[in-house]
């Protein structure tokens, strides 16, 4: 039998323990570790720029934050044949009452050669130089806090661009105008002309440098830019000045506007002209169209894709255009090798590799998904093909190539649909380990790789596909409506393999299948270009073709081109045919255009470890200077000669912000792993609610 409990409320202590305080202990405890973690991260987060009295800021009635600097975007672009000029105006718009420096990041093409720059204030025009860079952010820096007005314009990579323009005052205006030349595509029959307005959020990986740290491509320390969402790491020393601000498209009017008046003369009947992503209204004239959007203004938020067809009749077979410029001559030559069509596809080994990232949500997952299904549908019985998904970490359909069987193609898409759209951009392993699935050769051996390209680090991607060994055909899939199509194309290439841009889920299709009839075979191989003797041609060594693509080549020679022989071999033959150039079209900008393919062959000799890194700069500042070609070592810059903000007065920096893509969702940045005081305060924290313990115990045992 138990016995009886004594009831509490009966019993007499003379020595009442006291109530117990640990909770307010452990209260103070976790406010000190809150407090010396935001403490942390405002370590982190601070930037560090003495040259700037900060970042201006505005806010509505509601208290939200609105930008003081406006832009908008006037695009007036004459395509005539294969050449287009295009002036690219940028208006900023000094909303406050105070001095301030824009600092604005966007897209242009990845081959274009831009060379002018024009500031114009009121009816005052100051007309930039190329200079070396480090050189103008000397002469930029010492202007701007001169309180002189200003403007730079960096190249960050071949498709993204840096404009600063400082000391704009209270309530003015500042037109900047850069002029570029470019190239159309001529594919299947079709000619496009596309423009990007906007770029997606990239992945910075690596650890975080410090600020005197040496940055490896164009100065001698680390740009602090302090608008940057990025910090540099040791893989992306610029990473602060590819990490600009975004901001999602308003529901109502328009964030950043942009106006368009494209004149085209196509030297030929089109049977067709259309805009891919936005309306467009053409106005047929004698001798050229005139093309503009139907709401006048669009936003920034999609690449402009022009397409026009010609009519049956005059589908072009080859086209030769000159310059001649200081007693030299520069021509372009367009050449359509035979398509002959395929008897037999080849049984290959494929390997699929789809980033499944942050970036990729919305649309753009929607897009890759249905790419990889079609895809795998379109495989033969003989093909063997995995699929692999990257985000921060890889996913395999299978540890091998497989036969694609029915059943397995049906277990591979159900798989694909589960995919779901998360983390980081760790590229390099899943590219790493598709050329690892695929060492052997006795079968034709490619890669297709499913992407928006948003990455810091291309170079590093760039040097893994040119790696002894790897020799399997690299075709790149370009996702999103604003993709990095810098790092799809040179992918591309450096994989001689091509790329497809899918802009939205409309073009899936058709892009697909065009992808694959180039997968099933290669046009022309061998191809081989006589020039005269004394040319220098770039490429100076042309790729094999793919179906339905067109041959793009240019050369400098010392007397203007009568005729050109080109030889190379089909699936079926040898072919040849000599193209007469007594009655090429004379336009400019050639010689522009050929500067800005020698200078992405010198690049492409770095890679390959052909040149040095010096020997690269040295190399491609002899052809930039005297054609005044904006590259990553040389830069734009217009400074006016009279100081006119006062000494006494601040200038704040405002960065401008791009416009999310189309589609795409609004996420969190990825941030690279930080090498910072912010992980001694972590510590200095924890250590102390450690002490607390401590304290807390000792006083509990001596109570």
């Amino acid at each position: 039998m138990y016995p009886k409990r004594i009831p509490k409320h009966l019993i007499f202590d003379p020595h009442p323990k006291r109530k117990s305080k640990a909770w307010l202990w452990w209260l103070l405890a976790i406010a000190l570790a809150a407090v010396v973690s935001l403490f942390s991260i405002d370590v982190l987060a601070a930037p560090n720029d003495s040259e700037h009295a900060g970042q201006l800021t505005f806010s509505d009635e509601s208290g939200q934050r609105l930008p003081s600097l406006h832009l908008e975007t006037v695009v007036t672009a004459s395509i005539s044949g294969l050449v287009v000029t295009t002036d690219y105006i940028q208006r900023f718009k000094n909303n406050s009452d105070q001095w301030v420096e824009g600092v604005y990041v966007f897209p242009l093409p990845e081959m274009a050669a831009v060379q002018r720059l024009e500031m114009k204030v009121g009816e005052r025009r100051i007309i930039g130089e190329v200079k070396e860079r480090a050189s103008a952010e000397t002469l930029y820096k010492k202007a701007r806090s001169e309180g002189k007005r200003a403007a730079l314009t960096l190249q960050q990579r071949d498709n993204l661009f840096t404009q600063k323009v400082a000391n704009i005052g209270p309530r003015q205006e500042i037109e900047i105008k850069l002029t570029f030349i470019d190239t159309v595509k001529y594919q299947a029959g079709v000619f496009e002309w596309r423009l990007p307005t906007t770029l997606t959020p990239r992945y910075i990986p690596g650890i975080s440098l410090p600020a005197e740290a040496t940055h490896n491509n164009t100065s001698s320390t680390i740009n602090t830019s302090p608008f940057g969402w990025a910090t540099a790491t040791d893989l992306v020393p610029d990473a602060p000045d590819i990490t600009p601000a975004m901001i999602a498209a308003p529901v109502y009017g328009l964030q950043n506007p942009l106006q368009l008046n494209l004149s085209l003369q196509a030297g030929m009947e089109l049977a067709s002209i259309e805009g891919l992503y936005h309306n467009i209204e053409v106005i047929k004239q004698p001798e050229q169209y005139q093309i503009k959007f139907t709401n006048d203004l669009v936003e920034m938020d999609r690449d402009v894709v022009l397409q026009w067809t010609p009519v049956a009749s005059s589908q072009p077979r080859a086209a030769v255009f000159q310059q001649q410029t200081d007693g030299d001559t520069y021509a372009m030559v367009m050449m359509i090798p035979p398509n002959a069509p395929v008897k037999q596809a080849l049984s290959k080994d494929i390997i699929f590799v789809i980033d499944t990232s942050g970036s990729m949500q919305g649309n753009s997952m929607i897009q890759a998904k249905s790419s990889l299904a079609l895809a795998v549908d379109q495989l033969s019985p003989n093909d063997r093909f995995n699929i692999i998904a990257f985000s921060d970490r890889v996913q395999r359909f299978n540890d091998r190539t497989v036969l694609a069987s029915a059943d397995l193609k049906h277990i591979a898409k159900q798989w694909i649909a589960s995919l779901e759209a998360d983390g980081g951009t760790e590229m390099y392993p899943a590219l790493q380990e598709a050329y690892g699935q695929l060492a052997q050769s006795e079968r034709l051996q490619q890669i297709v790789f499913i992407t928006d390209g948003a990455i810091g680090n291309e170079e590093m991607l760039f040097n893994l596909i040119t790696e002894p060994g790897h020799n399997a055909r690299l075709f790149t899939v370009g996702i999103g409506s604003a993709p990095n199509a810098f790092f799809m194309t040179k992918a591309a290439q450096l994989g001689r393999g091509s790329y497809e841009l899918i802009g939205y889920r409309d073009d899936v299709h058709s892009k697909m299948s065009r992808l694959f009839n180039k997968l099933n075979h290669v046009a022309a191989t061998n191809i081989n270009i006589n020039w005269p003797q004394e040319v220098e041609p770039y490429p100076s060594q042309s790729a094999d073709l793919f179906h339905s693509e067109a041959l793009l080549a240019f050369a400098k020679l010392s007397q203007p081109l009568q005729h050109i022989n080109i030889s190379g071999n089909t699936a079926q033959q040898p072919w040849q045919t000599t193209i007469q150039a007594n009655n090429a079209v004379s336009t400019t900008g050639i010689g522009a255009l050929w500067a800005r393919h020698k200078v992405a062959d010198i690049e492409d000799q770095g890679r390959r470890g052909q040149l040095t890194n010096d020997s690269v700069r040295d190399a491609i500042l002899d052809v930039a200077l005297p054609h005044s070609l904006l590259t990553r070592f040389t830069a734009l810059i217009a400074i006016e000669d009279t100081p006119v903000r006062p000494q006494l007065l601040p200038l704040f920096g405002e960065p401008v912000a791009n416009v999310m893509p189309d589609g795409a969702l609004q996420q969190r940045m990825q941030f690279a792993n930080t090498a910072t005081s912010a992980t001694l305060t972590f510590w200095l924290g924890l250590w102390g609610v450690l002490a607390m313990f401590i304290l807390h115990f000792n006083r509990v045992r001596s109570a």
